[in-house]
């Protein structure tokens, strides 16, 4: 090889290696540079210089952290993620995340934490871990009576269950009974009050779309139908969906289009989802004091109940929450990852304690257990 094309291949090599960075530089101000990935994207690490131990530790995981914010950092990552996504949608009809199974008319499904096999009823539970299921709730119910406080557990359903035609053909339900079945059925025999609104929902999804297309939760219709079964639990009566005024909105939480990194993708380029603007129900001048869904949403109104309403939950509570609040006088609903603990049972002095977890979550009931 002549010393000419020895130079041509090293600046062909060179340019294969710096071009990319170079044209993301100048590219970057007119690209869209938030992260699709629904993950925390690594960080440039650093050294430690306080001690000779810390630096020398430090600089031994150097290299291992450097080499993961460099993946995460590469020149047009995002654009060709997202390029792959687009292919595997729109070309192979195939998701590009694990988590995300395309459903039938656009439809998106959740995979995870088992929401196809609780739809399948192939996760059934075994009698012991029921009876464990039964004993926790049994041991909590005595621990909140003893204080006068009302005990009731909701259940709102898995998109899975209410929306089933629009999963795609090979999913298919292998019996009737559920983990959610199974353990409701179970809890109300040994006398714990349980609201599981399925029934209610699928009475109006065929009228409304009450869970969003593009994310796993139900909108605010669909909460307002899970809010309405549990107020009527706890002695409440609001309007019927017939009497409500609703306003048609695009709002979504897209986190399914988010899990395949095509968020903005699914905005553009699919109708847009549906949900409810509500009104003609008694909000009773409702105050919101704290609204901070990964921690506290606190409330307080008018409403004629006086009773103190403690409800620990999970993000389902976002479209419940403003129904729920504007019945009783003071509201408060921690997040049960992170934040609750049964210290604030005694701080707040509820008069009544819901635990709400979704269906798919069931598994919680297995360890929940609040005892002296």
């Amino acid at each position: 090889m002549t010393k000419g094309k020895a130079a041509a291949w090293m600046i062909c090599f060179a340019l294969m290696l710096l071009g990319p960075g170079a044209a993301y530089y100048f590219a970057r101000p007119y690209l869209n540079t938030e992260n699709t990935e629904n993950r925390q994207l690594s960080e440039m690490p650093s050294l430690a210089f306080d001690s000779l131990k810390g630096f020398s530790d430090s600089l031994q995981a150097f290299p291992a952290q450097f080499n993961s914010y460099f993946n995460d950092h590469v020149p047009f990552r995002s654009q060709l993620i997202e390029l792959n996504s687009i292919l595997s949608v729109d070309l192979f009809d195939d998701s590009a995340s694990d988590s995300v199974v395309l459903g039938k008319d656009d439809w998106l499904f959740y995979t995870g934490e088992e929401s196809i096999e609780d739809y399948k009823g192939t996760n059934l539970y075994t009698d012991e871990e029921l009876d464990l299921i039964r004993d926790n709730c049994l041991v909590t119910k005595e621990y909140l009576e003893k204080r006068g406080i009302e005990f009731v557990i909701l259940i709102p359903s898995n998109k899975e269950d209410i929306y089933s035609e629009n999963l795609p053909d090979y999913i298919t339900k292998r019996g009737e009974m559920t983990r959610a079945m199974q353990v409701v059925n179970c809890l109300r025999e040994a006398g714990i009050r349980v609201v599981y609104p399925r029934q209610e929902l699928l009475e109006y999804k065929d009228a409304y779309d009450l869970y969003w297309h593009y994310d796993t939760h139900w909108n605010w219709l669909g909460g307002y139908i899970g809010a309405k079964a549990l107020l009527e639990e706890l002695g409440i009566r609001i309007p019927e969906v017939e009497e409500l005024t609703l306003t048609q909105t695009d709002f979504s939480g897209y986190d399914l289009a988010g899990m395949m990194n095509l968020k903005s993708y699914y905005e553009k380029t699919r109708p847009a989802d549906v949900n409810y603007d509500i009104s003609g129900y008694p909000t009773n001048n409702m105050t919101v004091l704290q609204a901070i869904d990964a921690t506290e949403l606190i409330y307080q109104s008018d409403a004629p109940d006086e009773r103190r309403f403690f409800m620990v939950r999970d993000s389902f509570a976002a479209a419940l929450a403003p129904v729920l609040a504007s019945n009783f006088s003071y509201s408060y609903m921690p997040h049960w990852n992170g934040c609750f603990t049964q210290a604030m049972i005694d701080e707040q002095q509820p008069d009544i304690f819901v635990y709400e977890v979704v269906e798919r979550r069931l598994d919680i009931l297995l360890s929940f257990r609040l005892s002296e």
